[in-house]
């Protein structure tokens, strides 16, 4: 899988999930494994199925080495103080990304410590840079 299909597919996961994690808690904290055994769960449990179906612990892998991979071609043989302006936030945004997607320390799973990663650590930065690293990643 591309890096631009894995965080699309996190994206996907991550808003599917915290949805219907919020509509079971409303605005207290997510309890993923109260969640897990709610009607909510099940009424998206396939949906998860088939996207977690799609990502393996290689796709992330490959997504953060992607990441890292546009961070160095932007860089070049420039220190980073060197970097005009726009490449300097494309260089900031692609590194977030990275580190949200570094920063699992969970298995791909449908289980309580992912989504509870995806939804309250990773979702948040892919959603806020993803218009922009995807064109980059492209």
């Amino acid at each position: 899988m591309s890096a631009v299909d894995t965080i699309e597919t996190l994206i996907k996961l991550g808003s599917l999930l915290k949805d219907a994690a919020l509509t079971k808690a409303g605005a207290g904290n997510i309890d993923w494994s109260a969640f897990l055994a709610s009607p909510e769960y099940k009424q998206i449990k396939a949906s998860i199925e088939g996207l977690l179906s799609k990502l393996g612990e290689s796709d992330l892998d490959d997504a953060i080495r992607t990441l890292q991979e546009k961070q160095d071609a932007l860089l070049g043989d420039k220190r980073l103080a060197e970097l005009p302006t726009d490449k300097l936030i494309q260089f900031s945004e692609l590194g977030d990304a990275r580190l949200a997607l570094t920063a699992r320390k969970v298995k791909v799973a449908a289980d309580a410590g992912f989504f509870g990663w995806l939804v309250s650590d990773a979702l948040p930065v892919l959603i806020a840079t993803a218009e922009r690293i995807i064109p980059l990643v492209l």
